[in-house]
C-alpha cells in the first residue's frame, strides 16, 4: 500500500528547488539520461552474471540459465539479492520511462526533466548497489528510502506532464 500512496502524494515530497539544488551540476538532456538508465537497467544482470561466472568457476549453463541462476540463488544469498535486484530494476524502469517520454511530450522544461532523471539513476543506483550488499536492517531501510524516492521521481514527473 505503501508504493500506491508514493505514486499518488511523492510528487509533493520532491519540491523542484529541492532537487535542483540537491544534485550535481551535470545535466544531461532526457534522452542521454535515458540511455544511461537503459544501461542502469541491465546492472543487476551483468553483476549477477559476473558473480555465476565466479560461483561456477566459468561453468555457466547457456542451455538453461534461469535453472542454474535458480539453483544458484537457493544456495547463495547474495545471488539471490542480486537476482531480486534485477527483477525490480525490471518492474521499475518501464515506469521511469514512460513518465520521462510523458514529460518530454508534455511541454516540462528540460532542465526539470534531467534533474528528476538524474536523482532517479542515483536513486536506482543506489538500491541496485544497496541490494548487492544488503546484510542488516539498516541497509535495508537505506534500499527502501531508495527506492521511495526513485518513485517520487516517477510520480513527480507524471503530474508535471498532466499539469501542462
Amino acid at each position: 500500500m505503501i508504493p500506491v500512496l508514493i505514486v499518488l502524494f511523492g510528487h509533493n515530497l520532491l519540491p523542484e528547488e529541492l532537487v535542483s539544488q540537491l544534485l550535481p551540476q551535470w545535466s544531461p538532456s532526457p534522452y542521454y539520461a535515458l540511455l544511461i538508465a537503459v544501461a542502469l537497467y541491465y546492472l543487476p544482470f551483468g553483476l549477477s552474471l559476473l558473480y555465476k561466472m565466479y560461483l561456477t568457476n566459468g561453468k555457466v549453463n547457456n542451455l538453461e540459465p534461469r535453472k542454474q541462476s535458480e539453483i544458484l540463488a537457493a544456495t547463495h544469498p547474495a545471488f539471490a539479492r542480486l537476482a531480486a535486484a534485477d527483477k525490480n530494476m525490471q518492474e521499475g524502469f518501464p515506469l521511469f520511462a514512460a513518465a520521462l517520454l510523458a514529460a518530454l511530450q508534455s511541454g516540462v522544461p528540460r532542465a526539470v526533466i534531467s534533474d528528476y532523471a538524474v536523482l532517479w539513476i542515483i536513486a536506482r543506483t543506489g538500491f541496485v548497489l544497496i541490494y548487492a550488499i544488503q546484510t542488516n536492517n539498516l541497509l535495508g531501510a537505506c534500499r527502501t528510502m531508495s527506492f521511495a524516492v526513485s518513485i517520487c521521481c516517477v510520480s513527480k514527473l507524471l503530474m508535471l506532464a498532466a499539469s501542462q
